[in-house]
């Protein structure tokens, strides 16, 4: 993207007073600096509510869990397998 130097800056600010007089320039340059400084003020909140919902997603993802030792996985399937042929009588 092409940098804008001194004399374009110039340039347009003459086009600008001829255009709109020398009445109305301050007013809309009053206007285009509010609307400019909101809209930052708007690109900052949706990036910082972005960044916090990142956030967020990223403490939900972290899920730390441990493995169960073998001899107690083993144990608790062959207890569930004896109690569901309990219960349907198939000894």
């Amino acid at each position: 993207m092409p940098s804008i130097g001194p004399l374009e800056i110039l340039f347009v600010g003459i086009i600008a007073l001829i255009v709109f007089g020398p009445q109305r320039l301050p007013e809309i340059a009053r206007t285009i600096g509010q609307t400019l400084a909101e809209f930052r003020r708007q690109a900052a909140e949706v990036r910082s509510e972005f960044e916090s919902g990142l956030d967020d997603d990223l403490d939900d993802d972290v899920v730390v869990t441990h493995p169960d030792p073998p001899e107690a996985a083993g144990s608790e399937a062959t207890d569930s397998a004896a109690t569901d042929s309990a219960a349907s009588g198939n000894d």
